[in-house]
């Protein structure tokens, strides 16, 4: 019983204490960096939208705005049935550099993608969100990471800001992930890119089955043709986060669902042997954390268990149920700060988590995105 109680206990902790601390050893142990260079070639920003009648205006203003040669840029707007008045306000901007492909009927955000990437016109074609903002010089510092030939996708990575200022706990989250991810690209390839601000060479891009989930399985789809997916930590967007807990919690399960689903259908990239240190990342980075729900609840049943053993065992046992409480509690406004907010974050995780092993296993496939502004 003690055997596996600290089995589960180190696979729960491994994946988002350990595994960051692994890979950072790996990434001055087999450092193998890419070149940066100043290039400029024809840019292509393809963003993806569903009623976003409230954000999409600024984000255009924000885009249009960005430092880049003019003659080199081109923005497309995708709309996948917008019912609301996103397709007048897209319309509404008189610059030839926007373009709006409006669909009538709901296809699913990866459907989209494959009727439009191909007709863009940029040598390098980058994906972001309605609410993400870029930095002025963004456009700037994410391409000259292809002055490297070997390189074929490129991440950044989102800051999420609250209204009232600074970063909120997901925030801190995210910068954990950005580290992660530098440190895999110093190696290889990282696994995955954000959704709200990543660019491939265009001629990489191959077509989608409409339930992949894009920022995941293109990334894939890169190193399988053999070019290195890599995150500059110095290139990222800015989010204002207005998603509640329930939200969260939805977006949670739709990525832990759909990425399940693409990990089922790529298996091949678990193989060492093909795809060398990659394969560890995938396993330690994805497949594992996303175990974490079932690794933490076995911690818990032996530890309580064990609990009648010993002072240390009744001790962890208590730890877990109080923090259990503290997450709880912060859900329903009862209790503040970092400590109730971190385990508020990770009781949803882990939950969401749970959530989308279930849609997998029933067969639910979650292809539409529904954004909550």
């Amino acid at each position: 019983m003690e055997y596996l109680f600290f089995m589960f206990l180190f696979l729960a902790v491994y994946p988002y204490g350990i595994y960051p601390g692994v890979v950072y050893v790996m990434s001055r142990l087999f450092n193998n960096p890419w070149h940066k260079g100043d290039i400029s070639p024809p840019l292509t920003i393809v963003i993806s939208v569903y009623n976003e009648e409230k954000v999409i205006g600024e984000k255009l203003k924000n885009t249009l705005s960005r430092e880049y040669p003019e003659e080199l840029l081109e923005v497309v707007v995708i709309s996948d049935g917008s019912t609301d008045k996103t397709n007048e306000i897209v319309s509404g901007f008189k610059d030839q550099r926007l373009i709006l492909k409006a669909f009538l009927e709901r296809s699913g955000k990866t459907a989209c993608l494959n009727r439009v990437v191909p007709e863009t016109k940029g040598e390098i074609v980058l994906f972001t969100d309605a609410n993400s903002m870029f930095t002025s010089d963004a456009f700037l510092k994410l391409v000259r990471n292809f002055f490297d030939n070997n390189v074929g996708l490129v991440t950044g990575w989102s800051k999420y800001l609250r209204k009232g200022g600074g970063e909120e706990s997901t925030g801190i989250y995210s910068r954990l992930e950005m580290k992660t991810k530098y440190w895999e690209s110093l190696v290889s390839s990282c696994v995955g890119a954000d959704g709200a601000i990543f660019a491939l060479r265009k001629d990489l891009y191959k077509p989608l089955d409409e339930q992949d989930i894009n920022d995941f399985v293109i990334p894939l789809q890169v190193i399988s043709q053999g070019k290195r997916v890599v995150l500059d930590p110095e290139v990222h967007c800015l989010e204002e986060s207005s998603k509640g807990k329930e939200d969260e919690f939805r977006r949670q399960v739709r990525i832990t669902n759909r990425t399940l689903r693409a990990i089922l259908r790529n298996p091949v990239f678990l193989n060492p042997f093909r795809f060398g240190y990659f394969s560890f990342f995938l396993l330690s980075h994805k497949l594992l954390r996303f175990m974490v729900p079932f690794f933490a609840v076995g911690a818990f049943l032996t530890n309580l268990l064990l609990a009648g053993r010993s002072t240390i065992y009744f001790s962890l046992a208590i730890t877990q149920i109080l923090l259990v409480i503290l997450g709880l509690a912060n859900i329903k406004g009862k209790v503040e700060g970092k400590v109730a907010n971190l385990c508020t974050f990770f009781l949803l995780t882990l939950s969401a988590q749970l959530s989308g092993w279930i849609r997998m296993v029933r067969g639910v496939s979650d292809t539409m995105w529904t954004p909550q502004r």
